[in-house]
């Protein structure tokens, strides 16, 4: 092969390369998608806790989601940047802590 056609397969590889990563990896899976369209900062009491969920970001979110489900079955997505799901969260887990360290 001449330096012609070297350089010109080069090229082409670079820009193969190039469009394939301007992509939005979210595109190609089907199931990727966050979990949470909507999330609010409106306090929840955690006596109508049924149950909570904390999802870390991956490759299906690029976001942590906080799901709460609460005891009438209706669940809401809180904003993890909201400052009464931090106070709560250290709450709840040691209160977990002592229960799962009696059992």
């Amino acid at each position: 092969m001449t330096l012609r056609t070297n350089l010109l397969l080069a090229a082409t590889a670079v820009c193969c390369f190039t469009a394939l990563l301007a992509f939005p990896m979210d595109g190609f899976a089907t199931n990727n998608k966050c979990r949470c369209i909507t999330t609010t900062k409106s306090v929840i009491p955690p006596r109508l806790f049924k149950r909570i969920e904390i999802l870390p970001q991956g490759a299906n979110c690029r976001e942590i989601e906080i799901v709460i489900t609460k005891k009438n079955n209706q669940v809401v997505c809180i904003d993890p940047r909201a400052t009464w799901i931090k106070n709560v969260l250290p709450k709840l887990m040691k209160s977990h802590r002592k229960v799962k360290e009696s059992i």
